[in-house]
């Protein structure tokens, strides 16, 4: 019970270390977020057809947009609710009312989710290294909640990254701890919603079915498939768009937001390559954006092959914390974010050896200089 509630402990202190951050500085995108946010307040017929003067249009799936809206609406009672107590009580102290009109505060309620999403995965991490009796399941947890990466990209940047991966995380948590092949067939469900905040959640299908088809029955196998495929199409029925409409929609931003050999991510194509290199450039007879894919394709027909020989969970994990490495640093196109799930999976393939925490500290810390000297906020 003692080891239950230190980590609820653990948990708060990472949850106000992040609110410190939440309020001084945010990035543009966040900007586009408040926007999609309040047009889905208002009006979601139409939404994905609509223009934003001065704004993206939106790309994002329907969870992400429903929880921008939420985000929103939030604010919007806080701010109602001590404007009320300001009316009501001549003590209240009269501040808080300007102070939740700021654009700060605005912005930072925009960053809730992905903070909220921090602290699950946090959560997730420490119940996986007990069910694996792993000694360290506390300082291994904190290298997750206290990660400066980790803070800077949710609590600083207010990207949306963490909420995908808490889905992913939450999926294999089922998949290998669940305790009935319901509960287990539910991960497909839960892989869907990381697949409806961020595309990039497709990135890992291969692994994920692999597991699904070893781990569960034939039958409770296709339930979660079609029990996914409903929410999936549920998702795009408020925004008035049938299935067609939404299949299309959801792949038309696929390819990703630029053709670019990397997009900020210091990848391989980045050291090779100028800054504003399209990846139909050519490296001997083939593209770089070919010679990716390629790469890519061999690297999981042998990832794949090994983990299918294997059932042991930390070979899985591993596979998934290389291909995590491999998407960011092989692929085109990628963000400087796109590093994120690795900081995840990295942490779950855990070894007992000095190499892995340094190997770790220094991923962790490479993907904070990414982030930090691409968004350069705050501004030193």
């Amino acid at each position: 019970m003692k080891k239950i509630k230190s980590i609820y402990v653990v948990l708060l202190v990472a949850f106000l270390l992040r609110l410190v951050f939440l309020f001084p500085q945010y990035s543009g995108d966040i900007k586009n977020h408040f926007v999609w946010g309040n047009a889905a307040l208002t009006n979601l017929t139409g939404f994905y057809s609509a223009h934003f003067p001065g704004f993206n249009d939106a790309n994002y799936p329907p969870l992400a947009i429903y929880l921008f809206a939420l985000s929103n609406l939030l604010l919007l009672a806080f701010r109602n609710f001590f404007l009320y107590l300001n009316n009501l009580l001549p003590a209240f102290p009269s501040f808080l009312v300007p102070l939740f009109n700021h654009e700060n505060m605005q912005y930072g309620f925009l960053k809730l989710p992905g903070i909220l999403s921090d602290l699950g995965i946090g959560f997730l991490i420490f119940k996986f290294f007990q069910a694996r009796k792993i000694r360290h399941s506390y300082l291994l947890t904190s290298l997750y909640l206290f990660n400066p990466a980790v803070i800077y990209l949710s609590s600083v940047w207010g990207q949306i990254e963490p909420i995908t991966n808490i889905f992913l995380l939450l999926s294999l948590y089922l998949i290998f701890l669940g305790k009935t092949d319901r509960a287990k067939s539910s991960s497909l469900i839960f892989f869907i919603f990381a697949a409806l905040v961020k595309q990039t959640a497709l990135w890992f299908i291969p692994f994920y079915l692999l597991i699904w088809l070893k781990n569960l029955p034939l039958r409770q196998f296709l339930i979660g498939v079609l029990s996914s495929v409903l929410v999936f199409f549920i998702s795009y029925f408020p925004f008035g768009l049938n299935p067609i409409e939404a299949l299309k929609n959801y792949f038309a931003t696929l390819s990703g937001s630029s053709t670019g050999v990397s997009d900020a991510a210091w990848n391989f194509w980045y050291l090779i390559y100028p800054s504003g290199s399209e990846d139909s450039v050519h490296l001997g007879l083939f593209s770089v954006r070919a010679i990716s894919i390629a790469l890519l394709l061999s690297l999981l027909v042998y990832l794949l092959t090994r983990a299918s020989k294997n059932q042991y969970p930390r070979t899985f994990l591993n596979s998934l914390f290389i291909w995590s490495l491999a998407v960011f640093f092989l692929q085109t196109r990628v963000h400087e974010r796109h590093l994120a799930p690795a900081l995840v999976f990295g942490l779950l393939a855990f070894v007992a050896r000095p190499a892995w925490w340094l190997s770790y500290i220094g991923l962790s810390v490479f993907h904070f200089l990414n982030l930090f000297l691409t968004l350069k906020t705050p501004f030193i």
